[in-house]
């Protein structure tokens, strides 16, 4: 993937600087915070499960105050088929100690299977989110994918497997926080860790006469 095309972005990939380049092993923690939920690492893999109607929530222990891109190998643990969740731009709500403003990017979620991304704000009633989702992308349940997921200054996207699920253009966007994941009621794994500093240009689109 050396360029990503966004509505008037073009990210080219190969210059984004890498900022974060981990695969998991037992010393785990010493980059990530658990803030919700049960954590662990097992075969190359850290496993986040949440039994409760709530995001369990891991999030790096670094702050980037720079637009980033994040992209991971994931996938649900069965019997789990929901909720395969990304954070980035987060915020912890430290008087409730869970998840703060933030962008949530997933698959399979929001009760209906849909594909999407959520601007997460707890002062708000959750069907009054700024949101964005799509039922043409459906993740087959504990197939492994390479997901991509970020913000340029608000315009947040989500890649799966090279190709681009959804776009968001946030108008009060959310700049800088942390990283993470969020398995909403269920079971995942997550490997492979690459967060990069978005490098981009502007990106004129016109069209041809086509007849």
């Amino acid at each position: 993937m050396n360029e990503i095309h966004l509505f008037g972005k073009r990210i080219i990939s190969d210059e984004c600087p890498v900022l974060f380049d981990y695969k998991p092993d037992e010393n785990w923690q010493k980059y990530f915070n658990v803030i919700r939920g049960e954590w662990k690492y097992e075969d190359g893999w850290l496993v986040g499960k949440e039994n409760g109607n709530f995001g369990g929530i891991m999030l790096t222990k670094e702050w980037y105050d720079c637009n980033v891109m994040f992209s991971f190998t994931g996938a649900t643990v069965l019997p789990a088929t929901r909720d395969l969740n990304a954070l980035f731009n987060a915020r912890i709500d430290e008087k409730n100690n869970y998840l703060g403003l933030s962008y949530v990017c997933g698959l399979n979620g929001w009760y209906e299977h849909k594909s999407g991304i959520e601007k997460n704000d707890p002062s708000l009633n959750p069907y009054n989110l700024l949101h964005a989702s799509t039922t043409s992308y459906q993740y087959v349940p504990g197939e492994e994918v390479r997901m991509t997921c970020g913000s340029v200054d608000g315009h947040c996207f989500m890649l799966v497997n090279g190709q681009l699920v959804t776009e968001l253009h946030d108008l009060d966007p959310l700049l800088g926080g942390y990283v993470g994941f969020s398995p909403y009621c269920t079971i995942m794994k997550v490997k492979d860790f690459e967060i990069r500093k978005i490098v981009w240009e502007t990106f004129e689109q016109t069209y041809d006469p086509e007849f």
